[in-house]
């Protein structure tokens, strides 16, 4: 069985200091991951739901008479979150959702690198990630940075040790048609 996850936003390590805190960091994160389902793409957005959900919210979530967090709440928090922690976190379980008893037959992951547009700048390149896709979940389950000394290979690489493959097709660009990759993929479980 998956755990909620709300029990996945608690079990983030709470770097917040003791006095004046009001809400967990579990609600905290809760109430940003459901603003984001809503459909708001920036904290000021989520925060603008929160207010106008408060009622809903703070009856599901347990919170008194219609207190939810405000913006300056939200990004302090998001400010504290290890943002490696989280996404292992959530790695962990999305990638629970796929077991392998559950999975359908030859269900795919596609691993591809994308640029991020608009992280390039006159000084720098533009950031470059390298993230494994579930079609069934239509969900990223895992991502890695690509730097500029490098290329995908190596951290494709890298990012095959951290998933479960039993019983998944892969796909991937040519460019990582590779022994070392093609190995690295039947180690994890993957199809012969």
């Amino acid at each position: 069985m998956v755990e909620p996850l709300a029990e996945v936003f608690g079990s983030l390590t709470d770097t917040r200091n003791r006095l004046g805190k009001r809400y967990s960091l579990k609600t905290i994160m809760t109430v940003i991951f459901l603003g984001l389902l809503s459909g708001e793409n920036s904290v000021r957005g989520i925060a603008d739901w929160v207010w106008e959900q408060r009622w809903a919210l703070s009856s599901e979530l347990g919170l008194k008479s219609g207190r939810v967090p405000s913006l300056g709440t939200l990004q302090r928090a998001l400010r504290n979150v290890n943002a490696e922690e989280l996404e292992q976190a959530l790695s962990v379980w999305v990638q629970a959702l796929l077991t392998p008893s559950e999975q359908e037959a030859w269900s795919g992951v596609a691993i591809d690198g994308k640029t991020l547009r608009g992280s390039g700048q006159a000084q720098c390149n533009s950031l470059q990630v390298l993230s494994a896709f579930s079609h069934r979940l239509a969900a990223v389950l895992a991502q890695r940075p690509v730097s500029d000394k490098t290329n995908e290979i190596p951290e494709l690489r890298t990012l095959i040790k951290t998933l479960t493959l039993e019983g998944v097709l892969i796909t991937t660009d040519a460019l990582h048609t590779q022994r070392d990759t093609a190995t690295a993929i039947l180690e994890k479980g993957g199809p012969t």
